[in-house]
């Protein structure tokens, strides 16, 4: 209190040790909180540290296997980590390896496997992995429409041009060679410059592309006279 400065020392001790003897319940229970939550918040930092390096091992186990041979079965380690480490990237790579497995001759089972990662995966990256492959699954059904409305969303958080390749491919399936080429060569773009394999990948399908139709024939390769036309007959 602000008449502290006017008492004696004395005084001045006398009243802390009241002031210690009325709030030393609360300074306890206060002091014993802390504690707890110090505590349990290590323990919380412990149990994510174990649950992170169990999910990653049971995530390397099943990546190895599919190392060995893209048949092997994965099903138990992928199991496991969708019922008890779901929230983690582990969790959603593994369906993402399983999914592919899958996709080999059961599509619609692979198509479902990604949508556990859409709804789970704590990434927004391997949540547009899942979309994009889906779409091309969908593609892959004959299911344009489908397909499309996948390969059309937005944002697109650094997969813009997995997405307008996918869109390209589906223009080239209806018969739109134009589109297509829209498509590729914003694919292209989007990597702003970068020359790796997709980028050759992305060429190659634009170089494949028909020619628009009612294109001009280069000048050089006219003939300049009705003569010289029929010359090479």
């Amino acid at each position: 209190m602000a008449d502290d400065i006017f008492l004696s020392p004395e005084e001045q001790d006398e009243r802390a040790r009241q002031w210690f003897k009325d709030n030393l319940p609360a300074l306890a229970i206060g002091i014993a909180l802390g504690l707890a939550a110090v505590v349990g918040y290590n323990q919380y930092k412990d149990n994510k540290q174990l649950d992170a390096e169990t999910a990653s091992s049971l995530f390397q186990q099943a990546a190895s296997e599919i190392n060995d041979s893209e048949l092997s079965d994965i099903d138990s380690q992928v199991s496991s980590l969708k019922e008890e480490h779901a929230s983690t990237s582990y969790a959603a790579k593994a369906v993402l390896l399983k999914a592919r497995q899958l996709s080999v001759n059961d599509l619609p089972s692979a198509f479902n496997e990604l949508q556990w990662v859409i709804d789970n995966a704590p990434e927004a990256g391997l949540v547009h992995t899942a979309r994009v492959r889906q779409a091309k699954i969908k593609l892959a059904l004959g299911e344009l429409d489908e397909a499309k409305k996948l390969a059309s969303h937005t944002p697109t958080q650094g997969f813009e041009s997995h997405y307008q390749e996918v869109l390209g491919d589906i223009a080239l399936r209806q018969g739109e060679a134009i589109v297509a080429r829209n498509h590729f060569q914003a694919a292209i773009d989007a990597l702003e410059g970068q020359q790796d394999t997709y980028v050759q990948v992305l060429n190659i399908k634009l170089d494949r592309l028909p020619e628009p139709e009612g294109q001009l024939v280069p000048e050089e390769s006219m003939p300049e006279t009705a003569e010289e036309a029929g010359s090479d007959t």
